[in-house]
This record gives C-alpha cells, structure tokens and sequence, in this order.
C-alpha cells in the first residue's frame, strides 16, 4: 500500500459555511476544516475582527448577522450562487452569556438563530452526505451555569432570565429533530462545550474560578478553542456518517466531578 488514508474523507472541492468565524471556536473550526481541504465560507457580525484574520488559501469572509432573518434569507442564496453547493453547516455564533437578554430574546438568538441558518441552508439544495453541527454547551445540557456569586459579577447580565441555559439546551433539542426531519437529505449533531478559554470566556477562566475548573477537571486544563473544533469538524465529516441526532459533550470530564 502507499500513501496515507483520508480518514475524515471530505470530498474534493466541498464548502462549509462557519458563522461566528472571527474567533474564538468558529475561528478554530474554520481553520481545521481548511486544513481538511474544505473551502470556508466565514459569517460573522464582526467585520474588522474577519478582516484581521488572515487563515489563507480557500478561506471566504463575509459579515453576517445570524440572528437577522431579512439578512440571512438574502445571504445564503447569494452564497450559493458565487460557490455552489454548500454542504457543510456549522451554527456557531450566537450572543455571550454575559449579555443582558430576556429570555424571549435569548431564545431566538441562540437555538431561533440556528433554525433560521439551517432551513435557509436546506432551501439551497445541499449535496449528498450533507451535514450540519450546531454549537450547544454543557450549560442547559448538564449543568445549570456558573455559581451565582460570578454571575453576578459579570457586567448587566440578569441572572434570573436564565436565557442562556435555556437556549442551549433548546439547541441539543433542536438537533435532535433536524436529524429526524433532515432524513435522507442531511445528518444534524452538536456539541456541548464546557468553559473555552477563549477571549469572550475571560472574565470565568481568570482568577480564582478559572483555577477552580482546572483543579476539577481530570484532564488538569481548560479546554482550547482547537479542542472543540475537532469534534465539530469530525462530526461534520463523512467518517462520522452514522452518527446522527447526538450532543457530543467536550469538557474533558469535569461535569463527572462532584
């Protein structure tokens, strides 16, 4: 035998789309999929922070609020007219926990959000062995969220709303109906992070807190945004074809500790 076998098996030429792209998680997937071979299509609303990114060959930027349906029914096909079929998906973006939201609003900027992307996506006519990953979190998963002292501690967030936990959790439900109604046309997963020391993740992994996951966690470290990436971009792949509806939790066992 020669050579070396593709083990993700992403076909020549595909396209992925990535929204919240400029950082963080999104900007480690989108990067990891180029490594694949896949050219990106990068969304996010933070346009000086797409045009400092510089992720090279195959790598496409636009501005895109996930979150504005007006601007996402006229994005996707536009897209898909300049790159063709679009058969990759991966829902990223959505609002940090520490922005004051009710939950009425959190709830469609996070599992609204997702819905309004994949059916836009779906209505493009994606490709054979078409997949989506949508970004869900271990908060609303399996945990309730951060002790009550640090939420109130970050910022003019309302602690009471519970917008967060609630969106993410409607997430891993949502995903779990794409892979039924997607039948024959697309697979649906997630996955579920713990706290990614990320920059927008600061204000939890500085200082006594931060210190405090790391000592729980069995892993000895916080995740990093190239962690959560690999999961997104296996489960996205051809070599994951048979998985289909799972939340995938990446937080290095923490949520085992008590």
């Amino acid at each position: 035998m020669s050579g070396k076998a593709d083990f993700l098996g992403f076909p020549a030429g595909a396209t992925a789309i990535v929204t919240g792209a400029a950082s963080g998680i999104g900007h480690a997937t989108a990067l990891a999929l180029l490594g694949q071979g896949v050219r990106v299509i990068g969304l996010d609303i933070n346009e000086a922070g797409l045009a400092a990114l510089e992720p090279g060959e195959g790598f496409v930027g636009r501005v895109l609020d996930s979150g504005d349906r007006a601007a996402v029914e006229a994005m996707l096909p536009a897209l898909h007219a300049e790159f063709g079929p679009i058969a990759f998906l991966v829902n990223n973006a959505g609002p940090p926990s520490s922005m004051p939201l009710s939950i009425e609003d959190g709830l469609a900027k996070t599992a609204g959000s997702v819905q309004m992307m994949t059916s836009n996506w779906l209505a493009l006519g994606p490709p054979e062995g078409a997949s989506v990953v949508n970004v869900a979190s271990v908060a609303g998963t399996l945990s309730g969220g951060p002790p009550p002292a640090m939420l109130a501690g970050r910022g003019d967030v309302d602690a009471n709303s519970g917008w967060y936990g609630a969106g993410k959790a409607a997430i891993g439900g949502l995903t779990r109906f794409q892979a039924v109604i997607g039948r024959g046309r697309y697979r649906s997963n997630a996955v579920a992070p713990g706290v990614v020391a990320t920059p927008r993740m600061g204000d939890l992994t500085a200082g006594a807190y931060g210190q405090m996951l790391v000592e729980r966690s069995p892993l000895g470290r916080l995740a990093q945004a190239g962690d959560v990436a690999n999961a997104i971009v296996f489960l996205l792949s051809p070599a994951a074809s048979y998985i289909n509806g799972v939340t995938l939790l990446v937080e290095g066992g923490g949520t085992l500790v008590f």
